[in-house]
């Protein structure tokens, strides 16, 4: 079951402490960590197509590629991400569970 982050409430990045007021804004920053020391530019993992902002990855992204293009799996549960950051901090933010 996903869980949706509502809008207004605090999202922190667990990887800098960062606080953002919605989920989109807190993805867009995660997407910039996964970029960090590769020259400001932002390349799609899925087709290559390199962008100068964050959010124009992200747009981009959303409208040409599907879940099916999710290339990193978690362990924990069905879930697909685009980029490792989000794999590595997408517990943190919705944690599952407890297993019993």
């Amino acid at each position: 079951m996903t869980m949706i982050l509502n809008e207004g409430i605090n999202h922190e990045c667990k990887l800098c402490n960062q606080m953002f007021d919605s989920p989109a804004k807190l993805l867009c920053h995660l997407i910039e960590h996964s970029f960090e020391g590769m020259g400001g530019t932002f390349k799609c993992p899925v087709c290559f197509t390199v962008f100068v902002q964050a959010n124009k990855l992200q747009q981009h992204i959303f409208a040409v590629h599907g879940q099916e293009d999710k290339i990193y799996d978690c362990s924990q549960c069905p879930q697909k991400f685009f980029f490792q950051t989000e794999l590595q901090v997408g517990r943190l933010i919705v944690p599952l569970p407890p297993l019993l």
